[in-house]
């Protein structure tokens, strides 16, 4: 029987939180290489990374230990593929960074992560509530 704290629904919540952040930062790298000659767009597929996590594939899989008073390590599994996006068509450079197209998904990524950080933090509430007896 999965822990009340650590149950599914947070685990999922917290990996769709941690899948936000590294999204961001593709994006975020993705613009700040606009200029850049040569540069192809990265991306993130959230299906791709959901469906593996559901699956029950590790999302973090440990690292090995070469000594056994080691604390075992852990390293993220999301991975940024090439996007080949049939919108942005490669420049004069061959950089095919679409400004317009990297913001909405910016600002649609932005948007996700303040919902799931409102249901974790209800979730938190609601857990909270149970603890406290109904606050009394």
């Amino acid at each position: 029987m999965p822990s009340l704290l650590f149950d599914r629904l947070s685990a999922t919540l917290e990996r769709n939180l941690d899948y936000r952040l590294e999204r961001a930062n593709v994006i975020n790298a993705n613009l700040a290489n606009v200029d850049t000659p040569g540069y192809t767009p990265l991306e993130l597929n959230f299906q791709e990374q959901l469906q593996r996590f559901l699956n029950g594939e590790d999302p973090k899989p440990a690292l090995g230990q070469t000594e056994a008073e080691h604390m075992p390590g852990e390293v993220d599994d999301l991975r940024a593929e090439p996007e080949f996006d049939l919108y942005s068509l490669p420049d004069v450079d061959g950089n095919s960074v679409d400004l317009d197209h990297e913001m909405v998904k910016l600002a649609s990524n932005q948007s996700g992560y303040r919902s799931s950080t409102r249901a974790y933090n209800k979730r938190m509430a609601l857990m909270k509530y149970a603890i406290t007896e109904g606050g009394r």
